[in-house]
């Protein structure tokens, strides 16, 4: 208060001086009422009169005392300061979102509280999550998003007794169209299909634009047996008549797929595989048709089964390699890393698709063991290549099940010892999916991967949920921008806009970027205008096995 002698805070800084550098600084005792008050907290709250000898909980937002609190006695307890996101009361009614810290000092039984405004954080925030997870042309839910109203719609499925069908749509010949007319036309056809199929949906149905020419529906039905068939046949003559665009008329046509709850599957997962499994085998029998889910489409009913078999064969076998695709700097064009990718060899077949054995190598359980051999692996070739390129990094997925192992540290920390790799040249790429099912086991996973020194990168960043506040809390290293917002860049608004605010917030926190799926020499030069650090894509090099790898990049 005006008047009174500053106490000091530590032997070097004032009360007086912290409070010059905050919007909110307060001195409270241990039952958390205001002692001491500079000007800043006055006017930021646009208070009548000065707070002193009031208690703090009347100028924070009630939801979110149990944040102070917690903070406060981990304060106590640990004795350092503490970080923590919360609201406080502007006119002792407004909410403002403030960065707040507070801090238990010894001796005095009492604590310094400081907050700054975070409202352009919050704002930033709320503008990059609606861009992530909805698409900006169409307003439409993405794919992420699309997993949320899908396990909603089985749960209210499940308890009226309700089917739940998904179908899988795609635009066929829309890549011509844009060839041969433009981004702007696609985008106006889009929009037109999108209105045209609104007006036969539901408002309590959910429509999804999950990429460029794709879109999912989902729709709750009493009995699909019976409704499918009707539905899917209005789909298509709905998508048949022609679309006024410019002045010109366009025909188009769509493949169809669709997969029902309970009968298909009983997660989104499931049923969105198996829908898009059915979509492109109507495409591949003729196009502007649908089709039905059924086990014939994946070959064998037995086809998981025999696959599984075969995967534990080519372990044995030594049919699983790496492939390795590089990661260059923006700006100089110097080769700075690779990212490890698995591959499986199998005999008389080829090479496997991933999208085929990684998610039944996941929930077989097989993923821990090829995890564990592809973290060694990659970490020995990097060491070999560090020989002619010192400061090589390499990046390694983790999937959901490897990180959630018991050991999944230790692991890591045993193939940087066997290898001799030093930890900050190893980069694991976990995504946002990941860390947002269990936000405090994945924090303190990661901090223990961060305290020896390992790098961690978000991978597909702006496709999942993952708030500022609990980003700024975690020991990332690199947030990598998914290929499908990097597909329509510099043409594509809304790609732009969201590759711009990503690019704004790793700025404000001290993060690389990582572009994935650069294809083109346009997405480059915007890319590269835009400040972003790494590339790594087709354009710049598609990935190749490791002896491919040296004799091309390796000097």
């Amino acid at each position: 208060m005006a008047g009174e002698a500053q106490p000091i805070v530590n032997d070097l800084v004032s009360f007086k001086s912290i409070s010059l550098l905050t919007d909110f600084t307060v001195r409270i005792d241990a039952g958390s009422v205001i002692r001491q008050a500079s000007a800043p907290p006055q006017e930021f709250l646009e208070l009548t009169a000065s707070p002193v000898g009031e208690a703090v909980r009347f100028f924070i937002q009630p939801e979110d005392m149990s944040v102070f609190t917690a903070a406060k006695e981990r304060a106590l307890h640990t004795g350092e300061k503490q970080s923590f996101v919360s609201r406080l009361l502007r006119q002792r009614v407004l909410p403002v979102w403030m960065d707040c810290h507070i801090l238990y000092l010894e001796g005095r039984n009492e604590y310094v509280f400081v907050a700054y405004d975070a409202s352009h954080w919050k704002e930033n925030e709320t503008r990059l999550t609606h861009l992530s997870t909805h698409d900006a042309l169409t307003g439409l839910p993405g794919r992420g998003l699309l997993c949320d109203r899908v396990n909603s719609s089985i749960k209210t499925g499940s308890r009226e007794k309700n089917n739940v069908v998904i179908f899988s749509l795609s635009l066929n010949g829309f890549k011509k169209i844009i060839d041969s007319f433009g981004y702007g036309v696609g985008d106006q056809l889009i929009k037109a299909v999108v209105e045209r199929l609104q007006e036969i949906i539901r408002r309590c149905d959910t429509m999804a634009r999950v990429s460029r020419d794709e879109f999912v529906l989902v729709m709750m039905v009493s009995s699909w047996r019976k409704d499918i068939d009707l539905v899917s046949r209005k789909i298509l003559a709905t998508v048949q008549r022609p679309f006024q665009i410019q002045g010109r008329s366009m025909y188009m046509s769509i493949s169809l797929g669709a997969a029902a709850y309970p009968d298909h599957g009983a997660d989104c997962g499931v049923l969105l595989g198996h829908a898009e499994t059915a979509m492109h085998s109507a495409s591949t029998h003729g196009k502007n048709r649908w089709e039905l889910y059924h086990l014939q489409l994946d070959g064998d009913g037995k086809g998981a089964l025999s696959l599984e078999s075969a995967m534990h064969e080519g372990i044995k076998n030594g049919e699983f390699l790496l492939h390795y695709q590089p990661v260059f700097c923006m700006q100089t064009g110097v080769l700075k890393g690779a990212e490890a990718l698995m591959r499986w060899d199998r005999p008389g077949q080829g090479l496997v698709s991933p999208g085929v054995f990684i998610p039944l190598a996941e929930s077989s359980g097989l993923v821990e063991m090829l995890g564990a051999w592809a973290l060694r692996t990659a970490c020995h070739q990097a060491k070999q290549w560090q020989m002619k390129i010192a400061d090589f990094y390499i990046s390694v997925n983790v999937s959901p099940r490897q990180f959630r192992q018991e050991d999944f540290n230790n692991l890591v920390d045993k193939a940087l010892e066997e290898s001799q790799l030093a930890s900050p040249s190893l980069m694991l790429e976990i995504t946002e999916g990941v860390l947002m099912r269990d936000p405090e086991e994945a924090g303190t996973i990661l901090h223990g991967l961060r305290a020896a020194g390992v790098k961690i990168a978000i991978d597909d960043f702006g496709t999942g949920y993952s708030s500022l506040a609990y980003l700024k809390k975690l020991p990332l290293s690199v947030l990598k921008i998914d290929k499908s917002f990097v597909d329509d860049v510099p043409q594509g608004t809304e790609d732009v806009a969201i590759v711009l605010a990503i690019l704004g917030l790793a700025a404000g926190l001290e993060l690389q970027v990582v572009a994935e799926g650069v294809e083109t020499a346009e997405q480059l030069a915007f890319l590269k205008s835009k400040g972003c650090d790494l590339v790594q894509g087709y354009l710049t090099g598609r990935p190749m096995d490791a002896a491919s790898f040296q004799e091309k990049l390796i000097k």
